[in-house]
């Protein structure tokens, strides 16, 4: 009727609006009595290593994630350092006090909760506590910056460097890394030479512990793979030839993970988890024979086994409750017994040649490196350091590789022999009991609760629960009212503009039902009505093939008015108003191939278009023309879709994607058509003259993102599309201008039933980390583009080349968090198109081209 919108916004107005640090600190604040939780070594280290480095997150960066996985992490750590501190020097009532204080509607940020709380703002409590742990750090690590044992740094790329192995030589040493990725999960193997000093990458997409068969190229490593029936994730082992670049799978659903070879080459060991428990297990060197070795089968966690040098027994960490042990047993299951089992964490076991036991200990607070002689039970401090240190790996030699924590991350360090000295007491971290001031403020209420029933537990010991047959559960109706502006009818007034509405949601607690519903209607009563009932539960017969497509029903219905004038000969204009109602039903079913990426769908869908004219009486009469129904199209659409998403995961993944996608269309429309507005009279009523229009259409789209440098990036869409067969009406068009396609031009200035386009565009960061924070909202990063169009529709044969549209814009895009919690995105385009050109729509010729054209809006994704 009017068009294509230019503007697109859509935006929350929260009712929560709590900063990331303070739910996830006050999720993991306790109170002292219970001892679920406490400030371990490990949250220790990696708000030291921030403070002692001047790298702490910000006060703006901490209100939100959206960050690298080792950001995201400290702001866990940072929020429960930071609600310790608020619990500690303003007393632990003020944190529900705050919290009580976020829910009014006045605050929209907690510092307006700390000023109402706490008599000052965010900045002014964020800088009092950054001032007094950084220098708490360092005053408690002042002997240890000046007898430092740390040895000598191998790699400072990536964050995420895991599980160094020397090579039989010595000579080289192999570890996991995530290098240059944002997040911990894209790791691979990498090869480091000692001598030259050169890096390569061996296999990717392996996160596990990993060792060389001896005497082999061949590695042992555990995989998570989507290789499995509805291609569900699990951990299984893999044996890889370096030589060959050739990949083998062991094992087939044994859930196994972190596996380790023996000396002699014969038997893996490793863990494997059922039910929230893990055990350790063996097979042959070919991944058969399995058999268990521990039977633990209450929540008890192992981690990290390793053979010792005879092969005889597992050595390996051991949790239950809080904190690790080294445990060992034979490799026939028996024997379970501690090698160290004391106050402290101790972790990542691992033999010298010596058969001294090298590991982890937090035994000063700070993870180093420990060597016990398991003959006479003397232990020796091997490292000292700021951050931590773990995961050893000795080699024939006596050197040390291990992965070390920094600011920057875990990375991997090399400890030769020679550097090793003895740590003295006095050299270490002075520890702090309770951290960070050392004195509780508490609530005062303690004793109005049962504090030995809440401490004392036993949660390995259930009730004789009776066994029922599983029924599914909904959540509760949640309903999202909403103010929709809607410009749509050029003709509504302001108030008519605004539609109030309603979103409905539910889904089984399994998330194999769901509903999603909406309704929003303005004073003309033109309305938007969907509902979206989806199934992701077995169905018969095709679930014992081994299908699991998920299903879905969606019911559409718009309506839209427009005013009119009726004109009848020999009397005067009429007016009265049409509605246009549009009424669809569409049945989906999408079921992945080949793997994760890949989606196909099927899709029917029956519509409906329907105008409506309103009954009116004839001038200078009573005679009252009735309600008109014309319903002049009835269609049935049967669409096979095809999508491959391959773009990289990322930080900026979102504003600037990497990566291809690619959207493959093929359908066949049945359509009872009314073009020319004909009709017959059949018993006294207008019945329309439809005419058939069933034909097949093929559509291919397709986007291409190339990394270039610093964040900049090249990319290429392509859209071609064709109706086969006689041309057809342009109600079924393919419109290629507007928000949607070629913006230099009006989405229904470029039509046919043929279209081809092709948009280039170079995207880079006009500035990136901004953290700046404007009321609730926090802007992160903005981009800019500049791009170029070619393309051109048409009905019939294709014209020549010079005939195809060609346009150029740029567009800002600015990245923003509003309330804390939801995702903003931002856009403007500014658009030029550079051929100009006529067309004639309802006896009026309309120009185009040679003008700027603009477009935005405000959504939860860049979608344009």
């Amino acid at each position: 009727l009017y068009g294509f919108p230019n503007v697109i916004v859509s935006y929350p107005l929260a009712g929560i609006n709590m900063p990331a640090w303070f739910a996830e600190g006050t999720a993991q604040y306790m109170r002292k009595e219970f001892n679920y939780d406490n400030w371990d070594a490990h949250r220790d280290m990696i708000l030291r290593s921030y403070a002692l480095d001047g790298k702490m997150l910000t006060w703006n960066q901490m209100g939100v994630f959206e960050k690298t996985s080792l950001d995201n992490e400290s702001v866990y750590n940072s929020g429960f350092a930071l609600t310790r501190y608020l619990s500690q020097k303003y007393g632990e009532a003020k944190l529900r006090e705050v919290t009580k204080a976020l829910g009014k509607l006045k605050n929209f940020t907690i510092d307006a909760a700390f000023q109402d709380v706490l008599g000052k703002d965010g900045d002014e409590i964020y800088n009092e506590w950054k001032t007094f742990v950084t220098n708490d750090y360092r005053e408690r690590t002042n002997k240890i910056s000046e007898n430092l044992v740390t040895g000598s740094l191998i790699d400072s790329l990536g964050f995420g460097n895991f599980y160094a192995t020397f090579s039989s030589d010595g000579k080289k040493i192999y570890y996991i890394s995530n290098q240059l990725s944002d997040y911990f999960s894209p790791s691979s193997i990498y090869e480091y030479n000692l001598e030259t000093k050169e890096k390569k990458e061996i296999t990717s997409g392996i996160r596990s512990t990993f060792n060389f068969i001896p005497g082999t190229n061949k590695i042992i490593y555990a995989k998570l793979s989507e290789d499995n029936p509805n291609w569900y994730n699990v951990h299984d082992l893999y044996i890889y030839d370096v030589a060959a670049e050739d990949e083998k799978r062991l094992t087939n659903n044994l859930r196994a993970n972190q596996p380790a070879v023996s000396d002699d080459g014969k038997s893996i060991v490793f863990l494997f988890q059922k039910d929230g428990t893990a055990n350790l297990g063996m097979v042959d060197i070919d991944g058969k024979n399995f058999h268990q070795l521990t039977f633990f089968q209450n929540g008890e966690q192992v981690y990290n086994p390793k053979f010792s040098n005879d092969n005889s027994f597992i050595v390996f960490d051991y949790s239950y409750a809080n904190g690790r042990d080294i445990a060992k047993v034979n490799t026939d299951g028996s024997e379970f017994s501690f090698l160290l089992q004391t106050e402290n964490d101790e972790r990542n076991p691992v033999f010298d040649k010596e058969n001294n036991l090298i590991y982890a200990s937090d035994k000063t607070g700070i993870y180093n490196l420990y060597q016990l002689n398991i003959t006479t039970n003397e232990t020796k401090q091997l490292t000292n350091v700021l951050g931590g240190a773990f995961m050893p790996s000795v080699d024939e030699k006596g050197n040390i590789a291990y992965s070390g924590y920094t600011s920057s991350g875990y990375k991997i360090f090399l400890l030769k022999k020679g550097e090793l000295k003895n740590v003295l007491a006095e050299q270490s971290y002075v520890r702090k009991n309770n951290p960070p001031i050392g004195e509780d403020n508490p609530n005062g209420d303690i004793t109005r609760f049962d504090l030995n029933k809440l401490k004392f537990y036993n949660d390995n010991e259930t009730p004789a629960y009776k066994p029922e047959k599983y029924s599914g559960a909904f959540s509760k109706l949640t309903f999202f009212p909403f103010l929709r502006y809607d410009n749509y009818n050029t003709s509504n007034k302001f108030t008519e503009k605004l539609k109030p509405g309603v979103y409905v949601t539910s889904s089984d607690m399994l998330n194999r039902y769901s509903l999603f519903a909406g309704a929003s209607i303005n004073s003309r009563f033109e309305r938007d009505l969907f509902m979206t009932f989806e199934y992701r539960n077995k169905l018969p017969i095709i679930s014992a093939i081994g299908l699991k497509p998920e299903m879905s029903l969606e019911l559409f219905n718009i309506s839209r008015k427009a005013n009119v004038d009726i004109n009848i000969e020999d009397l005067p204009s009429i007016k009265t108003d049409v509605t246009y109602s549009l009424f669809e039903v569409d049945v989906a079913a999408k079921h992945r191939i080949f793997s994760r990426s890949h989606m196909l769908e099927f899709r029917y869908a029956y519509s409906r278009y329907t105008a409506t004219i309103g009954s009116f009486i004839f001038p200078g009469t009573t005679d009252l023309y009735p309600t008109n129904y014309d319903t002049y199209l009835i269609g049935s659409n049967f669409q096979l879709k095809y999508n491959f998403d391959a773009k990289k995961v990322y930080i900026d993944s979102d504003i600037n994607p990497i990566g291809t996608d690619l959207e493959l269309k093929y359908n066949y429309e049945l359509n009872r058509f009314n073009p020319d507005g004909n009709y017959q009279v059949e018993d006294g009523v207008l019945k329309p003259l439809y005419r058939k229009f069933d034909y097949h259409k093929l559509e291919i789209l397709t986007n291409g993102h190339v990394s270039l440098f610093k964040h900049h990036s090249l990319s290429l869409k392509v859209r071609a599309g064709s109706i086969l067969g006689p041309s057809v009406p342009d109600f079924f068009d393919f419109y290629l201008g507007g928000l949607v396609g070629m913006k230099a031009y009006p989405f229904y200035a470029i039509n046919g039933n043929e279209i081809l386009w092709m948009n280039l565009a170079y995207r880079f960061p006009l500035w990136r980390n901004i953290d700046t924070r404007i009321g609730y909202l926090y802007v992160d990063k903005m981009f800019v583009s500049v791009y170029g169009d070619m393309g051109n529709a048409w009905t019939g044969k294709i014209p020549a080349g010079k005939t195809f549209k060609k346009g150029a814009g740029a567009e800002l895009r600015i990245a923003l968090n509003s309330f804390y919690l939801f995702p903003t995105s931002v856009f403007f385009n500014a658009n030029y198109g550079f051929d100009k050109f006529t067309k004639d729509v309802r006896d009026e010729t309309v120009k185009y081209g040679g003008e700027w054209r603009f477009y935005g809006g405000i959504l939860f994704g860049f979608d344009f």
